[in-house]
């Protein structure tokens, strides 16, 4: 308890281990636990914001989703703002490709108090295309860092974020833009989903992130 009244005045560590793209490092931070990587917030700081940003902007608590697939579980902010703050018990099946990134959210942040949920260890540019279940609401939270991954910039991505998505259903995408190259590549999935999709709305949340919110 001492680090967390600490973390007010400035961050606390709490522990440190290596990632699959690099240092990941959970801290106190003004009273919060977060999950970090070298440059950016990983779980439960800013990205917890962007996405309850999202979500008051989709309205779920009144319109929650039958299923939900999320790809990216980093230090489990979604759950916990689906399970916890907007009290929507779906079936959630998560895919995380970094197996340190899944230990910390279950040290650290109680990701196995989630009930109903599934975490799959895989790159999600590969089970996107190998799953065949498709789901009311599809989260893409996928980086290297502050970079997005590998890959989801192209429109084979794309394509299977579509056959995921369940008709009527929604595709949110975070994306973040700090400089020239990176708001190149948010447009990019932008450009491509705008074509794939029946319609493509663009939500600004903390001032670098750009979620492209996609109709199936």
């Amino acid at each position: 308890m001492l680090r967390r009244y600490f973390s007010f005045l400035w961050p606390t560590l709490e522990e440190r281990v290596a990632g699959r793209h690099g240092e990941l490092t959970v801290r106190w931070e003004a009273g919060s636990k977060v999950l970090n990587s070298e440059q950016g917030n990983q779980s439960f700081g800013a990205l917890h914001r962007v996405w309850q940003d999202v979500f008051a902007h989709l309205d779920l608590a009144s319109t929650p989703p039958r299923d939900v697939l999320l790809l990216g579980l980093g230090g489990g902010s979604v759950p916990t703002i689906l399970r916890e703050e907007l009290g929507i018990g779906a079936p959630i099946t998560a895919v995380e490709l970094d197996p340190a990134m899944v230990e910390l959210a279950r040290r650290h942040f109680g990701l196995t108090r989630h009930r109903d949920m599934q975490v799959v260890i895989g790159d999600a540019t590969i089970q996107v295309h190998a799953m065949r279940a498709r789901f009311h609401l599809v989260l893409v939270d996928l980086f290297d860092d502050l970079d997005l991954a590998r890959g989801v910039d192209a429109r084979t991505f794309i394509h299977g974020l579509r056959d995921r998505c369940a008709e009527g259903g929604i595709v949110c995408f975070n994306t973040v833009a700090y400089d020239e190259a990176s708001d190149k590549r948010c447009q990019a999935v932008y450009d491509h989903a705008s074509r794939i999709f029946n319609r493509v709305n663009e939500l600004r949340s903390e001032g670098m992130n750009r979620v492209f919110i996609c109709n199936g």
